[in-house]
């Protein structure tokens, strides 16, 4: 058998490569800018465990619609070939703009991005989700509570959802021991024992 994946998802500007590097310690590239990372990006991070970071799932201002498909196109392939390799996912909400975006998409009868995803990757992939919910450092205590539960309702009682923020490291220890504690079910004792 081959490598295992740990995978970061979300949609532009969530924060994804923050939130790696403040519970993995890897060095990864991060902006202010949504779309810094622009493809799949791979690194080892343990014996037989490789993290992968993927770039933003869905709209976003910097790239165009053909650009948008190719990205998703490419996310879900990996997925959908890498599935029974997943030891784990983590998957990264804006909470800035999940309840604004929810609101929108309700409206129209889609489902958020976000939650599709979650459910894409738990129900038809099969594969172990963890939620982020980040940037709570940007609202108050009622609105980071509004959001938590808007989204904890949209994705099901199955689906543990971590309130965060990458920036000032608030909740991010409970996220890291989780993460740990999935890996090691999975075999992984030192689950970031290469990251420099």
């Amino acid at each position: 058998m081959g490598d295992q994946f740990i995978v970061f998802t979300g949609r532009p500007n969530s924060g994804k490569s923050s939130i790696i590097r403040a519970v993995t310690g890897l060095n990864v590239n991060v902006g202010k800018d949504p779309g810094t990372t622009r493809r799949i990006e791979r690194y080892s991070v343990a014996e037989g465990l490789t993290l992968v970071d993927m770039p933003g799932y869905g709209r976003s201002l910097r790239s165009s619609r053909t650009r948008e498909e190719e990205t998703k196109d490419n996310i879900l392939d990996f997925l959908e070939l890498n599935a029974g390799s997943i030891a784990l996912a983590v998957h990264v909400v804006n909470i800035s703009t999940f309840l604004e975006t929810e609101a929108r998409l309700a409206k129209k009868g889609f489902m958020p991005l976000d939650v599709e995803m979650v459910h894409f990757m738990k129900r038809d992939l099969g594969v172990t989700v963890l939620v982020a919910m980040n940037k709570i450092d940007k609202g108050s205590k009622e609105f980071v509570e509004d959001n938590i539960e808007a989204l904890k309702e949209s994705l099901g009682p199955s689906i543990p959802v971590f309130s965060v923020s990458a920036r000032t490291d608030e909740g991010v220890g409970a996220l890291k021991d989780e993460v740990r504690k999935k890996l090691a079910q999975r075999g992984f004792r030192s689950p970031f024992e290469l990251v420099r």
